[in-house]
């Protein structure tokens, strides 16, 4: 509404009642692996996540974030909407530059930070020595898996106290998906986790695309649907796309994961982002993994390209910080416990990588772009 209008405005009106399970937000999904979808949140889920929210960023009326993200993001609603009710301090940046982030930390005393692992990697070309994070109490990351070498960084450079986030959209908060908290980290054989269900939600992996009963016992590895006081239940105009992927309160993922015996969650990856090389199933997140182990690497992504030998041959799209070329990096790869048939066939060393409107690196566009060459 502009100034204009106010003129010719009435509060001439009967005022509505409203409930508890009314729409109070169509959320736009982030399009990693498609056409946005506009998720419908309510009233209800939306305290919820609210109330999730604030205890595991600590919002108190004497916190700080500093949010980077737009209002476009899900993440704005789930960071911002705590702390404001929590009467803590939010600041909002413009636009994203690595520098003025570092310094609104410093100068407003930010106690907490939560990126994704892509920015947080962008933090670490700068110098962190020429600003005084001492007041951030706690750092998060959701939106993508975090490699070891960039999981050290944060905790060495910026904050030791590391939480990890497995929402979505369609979860709203924290309320609706799983905590990785820093004490989880404690145990050597849960660091690739995204952590355990957070209070009051349920997380269960069944086999792809069948009933929510076909679970998969501990170990063994399905689609994950979650559960939760915060989880939506409808899509903006498209009600065959939400009875397919909302069902009885559970709303079925199209992530690939697995629930150890102490029900701690491992993502392996999207089901669409599969790769199939030579008949056998590859998860791109493991490619990536011994890729971005090599020292001179900032970021890689790895897609599968249509081969007529093997189905899909499996690149790798590097971003480098130092010199390097893709014999070294094959070498590199070659000499870690990585098996021989999920290797890259071909590296492919490039400036940057496409990314969508939350600053994930977006595998769709890099598929379109490449088969566009």
């Amino acid at each position: 509404m502009i100034p204009r209008d106010l003129a010719d405005y009435t509060l001439d009106f009967e005022p509505m009642p409203i409930f508890s399970h009314d729409t109070s937000m169509i959320a736009l999904s982030s399009g990693t692996t498609g056409v946005p979808k506009g998720i419908m949140h309510t009233h209800r889920t939306q305290i919820e996540s609210a109330r999730g929210g604030a205890f595991v960023f600590d919002a108190n009326p004497y916190a700080c974030l500093v949010n980077v993200t737009t209002a476009a993001f899900i993440g704005w609603y789930n960071c911002t909407i705590p702390y404001l009710n929590a009467a803590g301090k939010v600041v909002f940046m413009a636009q994203w530059d690595p520098k003025r982030f570092l310094q609104k930390m410093q100068d407003e005393r930010a106690t907490f930070a939560f990126l994704v692992p892509t920015v947080w990697r962008m933090l670490f070309r700068e110098n962190l020595d020429n600003y005084d994070l001492s007041a951030l109490k706690k750092a998060g990351y959701a939106g993508e898996p975090m490699d070891t070498r960039t999981m050290g960084l944060v905790r060495d450079k910026i904050c030791k106290n590391v939480i990890n986030i497995y929402g979505t959209t369609e979860t709203g908060s924290c309320a609706g998906g799983t905590i990785m908290f820093n004490e989880d980290y404690r145990d050597p054989s849960k660091q690739e986790s995204v952590g355990k269900p957070f209070l009051n939600a349920d997380v269960r992996v069944i086999q792809p695309g069948g009933a929510l009963t076909d679970e998969m016992p501990p170990g063994e590895e399905g689609e994950v649907i979650i559960r939760g006081l915060s989880v939506a239940d409808q899509v903006w105009d498209q009600p065959a796309l939400a009875r397919k992927i909302f069902e009885d309160g559970w709303w079925r993922s199209g992530d690939m994961g697995m629930l150890d015996a102490d029900n701690y969650l491992y993502l392996r990856g999207r089901i669409d982002d599969m790769i199939i090389s030579g008949g056998i199933n590859v998860l791109p997140s493991q490619v990536e993994e011994a890729v971005l182990s090599h020292p001179a690497v900032s970021e890689c992504v790895v897609i599968g390209i249509p081969d007529e030998q093997w189905g899909q041959r499996i690149v790798a799209f590097v971003v480098a910080k130092e010199a390097v070329t893709p014999e070294q990096l094959k070498a590199h790869v070659e000499a870690t416990d990585l098996s021989h048939y999920k290797r890259p066939r071909e590296y492919r060393l490039v400036t940057e990588l496409p990314r969508g409107n939350t600053g994930k690196v977006s595998r769709r566009i890099l598929r379109t772009q490449v088969a566009g060459k």
